[in-house]
C-alpha cells in the first residue's frame, strides 16, 4: 500500500537484516521513512488514488487538496486540518512492522537518527526516542500558537481534536486570540536537516532528501 507507483520495488525485513550484517554491525544507521511504513496500520497515504488522503478530501470544499497544509489556507479557515487531525490523531492507529524495526534498531545500539516525512507519532509510541526523530513535516507530539508560538496542553488539543474544533491561544493578549491558530509540530526546515546530514554521513544520502525538501515546511506559507 502506497507502493503502487514506486520506482523502487519493497524488499522484506530479512534482506535489510541481512544487508545491515553482512559487514557486521554497523556503529550509524539512518533511517529516512514515509506514509508507506505507516499504511499497513491503516493509515492512508496521499496520493495514492481514490483511497489516499487527498482524495477523500473532496468533502472538506477545500479550493485544492494541499491546501490542508498551507498556513495561508490554515489562517483563514483551520477547520479542514482539525477535521483531518481528527482522523489521523495519535491513538487510533498502532505501530507496524516497520516501526518496530527501526525501534529495535535504536534498542541495539545502531539507529543514529531517523528523518520521516509523517506525523503520526507511530515512531514513538514504537519506542523511538525523540531525540533520534526528525520530523519533516512537524508532527502531532507538540503543539504551539502560530502567532505567539506558547505552547498548548496535550489534553485540551486532545479534547478539540476530538470535537473537530479549532482552540484558542490561551495568552488573552496574544494577537490570535480569539482567532483559532493553534497548529501541531515544530516543523524541521530543509536547512536543519541539511545540517544535521552534514554533521557525519554520507553526501549520497542528503541527495535522497533533497528530492523531497519541498516537502518539508508544512503548513507552508507566509507566516
Amino acid at each position: 500500500m502506497g507502493q503502487e507507483h514506486s520506482q523502487y520495488p519493497p524488499k522484506p525485513l530479512s534482506d535489510i537484516v541481512d544487508y545491515i550484517l553482512s559487514d557486521g554491525p554497523p556503529k550509524k544507521i539512518v533511517v529516512l521513512t514515509g506514509a508507506g511504513v505507516s499504511t499497513a496500520s491503516g493509515i492512508p497515504d496521499f496520493r495514492s488514488p481514490e483511497t489516499g488522503l487527498y482524495a477523500n478530501l473532496a468533502r472538506l470544499n477545500l479550493p485544492y487538496p494541499e491546501a490542508v497544509f498551507t498556513l495561508d489556507y490554515f489562517k483563514d479557515n483551520p477547520l479542514p486540518f482539525y477535521t483531518l487531525a481528527k482522523e489521523l490523531y495519535p491513538g487510533k492507529y498502532y505501530p507496524t512492522v516497520s516501526h518496530a524495526f527501526i525501534a529495535l534498531l535504536h534498542q541495539k545500539g545502531m539507529l543514529e537518527m531517523l528523518f520521516t516525512q509523517n506525523i503520526d507519532c507511530l515512531d514513538r509510541r514504537a519506542g523511538v526516542p525523540d531525540d533520534k526523530i526528525v520530523e519533516a513535516h512537524g508532527s502531532f507530539a507538540t503543539q504551539r500558537c502560530i502567532e505567539c508560538k506558547t505552547e498548548f496542553p496535550d489534553k485540551l488539543m486532545f479534547k478539540a481534536v476530538e470535537n473537530a474544533e479549532p482552540p484558542h491561544c490561551l495568552i488573552s493578549d496574544c494577537v490570535s486570540n480569539p482567532i483559532t491558530l493553534i497548529t501541531m509540530g515544530g516543523v524541521a526546515s530543509p536547512l536543519l536537516i541539511f545540517e544535521l546530514f552534514r554533521m557525519d554521513w554520507s553526501s549520497q544520502i542528503s541527495s535522497s532528501l533533497e528530492r523531497v525538501s519541498h516537502r518539508s515546511s508544512l503548513p507552508r506559507g507566509s507566516s
